[in-house]
């Protein structure tokens, strides 16, 4: 199925998590989600599952206007990933690499208007290992990642800070997430009671998505399960949360059957809910790789990583 026809179709997903459904809406074309399960055409009642307008219920998304790259962050060569931003989006931190191993940074602005000021290595957050996938709490006092030091492979960490202005502590590992292959970039709700992350677990030759709960902030957490209804035959990473847990970014690689990834956009009621619209976000896929994103609560707002210009760099749009 060619790539164009797919980055122009609608994908609704059925009620039962235990089923992949890919339903591509063109005229001559009959697709499946790659492990042969034919497309449906079924759609999601109160959400619009058309690319570029999908929302969580009750919500209409307009398309993202033109992606602008962000500048400054580090030099032209350096490669750039995983953008995570406070909910004020005074500090921004990502992953880029010093001497070939990957390190955490960050930039800071006075008013979310203003450019990235220069950014600076977070030394606490980062080891003679690669750390990567930076994911901060909205009131930027938590933060998660993803790293391989240790020895245990790529495990999910977690770190917090008594401040804004005082240092991280040491991170360490999070708990409760089972057994796994490896485990990588992690997302949280605004609540912290929602987490979803990229897992290759169990006979998977890949990673997809997992998503797990907590009675409170302060608790392990508990319960976690694969988001069967996202998923594809393909590889599925980089989910980021937003709208309270009620929308979810990820990146696929389903659109070129294993080839270079895109951003996708699911929908549902709330966070306790299952996501009931799938589609991919048309106007910002390129035949780059799209990867990455961050979104802003609101929905108005992405941050994510393409390498269009031939090196791993940040771009924003809005809508």
């Amino acid at each position: 199925m060619q790539r164009a026809v797919l980055a122009g179709a609608l994908v609704a997903l059925g009620a039962c998590n235990a089923e992949r459904i890919l339903a591509v809406a063109t005229s001559d074309v009959t697709g499946s989600d790659g492990g042969g399960n034919a497309s449906g055409a079924s759609g999601a009642a109160g959400t619009s599952g058309t690319s570029g307008t999908s929302g969580t219920a009750g919500q209409s998304w307009t398309p993202f206007g033109t992606p602008q790259l962000i500048a400054g962050l580090r030099s032209d060569t350096d490669d750039i990933q995983d953008p995570s931003l406070t909910f004020e989006e005074l500090e921004i931190y990502f992953t880029s690499p010093t001497g070939g191993i990957n390190d955490i940074w960050v930039s800071t602005r006075t008013v979310a208007s203003d450019p990235w000021g220069p950014s600076t290595l977070v030394a606490e957050l980062s080891s003679p290992q690669n750390d990567e996938d930076p994911e901060v709490s909205v009131d930027g006092l938590t933060m998660y990642l993803t790293s391989d030091r240790g020895g245990n492979g790529r495990r999910l960490y977690m770190s917090q800070r008594r401040t804004r202005d005082t240092p991280w502590g040491m991170p360490a590992l999070v708990a409760g997430l089972g057994t796994s292959t490896l485990d990588e970039a992690p997302t949280l709700d605004r609540s912290q009671l929602h987490f979803a992350f990229a897992s290759q677990r169990g006979t998977a030759s890949t990673t997809h998505l997992f998503a797990a709960t907590r009675p409170d902030a302060s608790a392990m957490w508990q319960a976690v399960v694969e988001l069967s209804a996202l998923n594809s035959a393909w590889q599925d990473s980089d989910p980021a949360l937003f709208s309270d847990g009620a929308g979810l970014l990820f990146a696929s690689r389903r659109l070129t059957q294993g080839g270079t990834t895109d951003l996708f956009q699911a929908a549902r009621a709330d966070a306790s809910s299952p996501f009931a619209s799938l589609a991919p976000i048309a106007e910002l896929n390129t035949a780059a790789a799209e990867e990455d994103p961050w979104m802003s609560q609101d929905g108005k707002h992405i941050v994510f990583v393409s390498d269009r210009n031939g090196h791993s760099r940040i771009y924003e749009a809005w809508r």
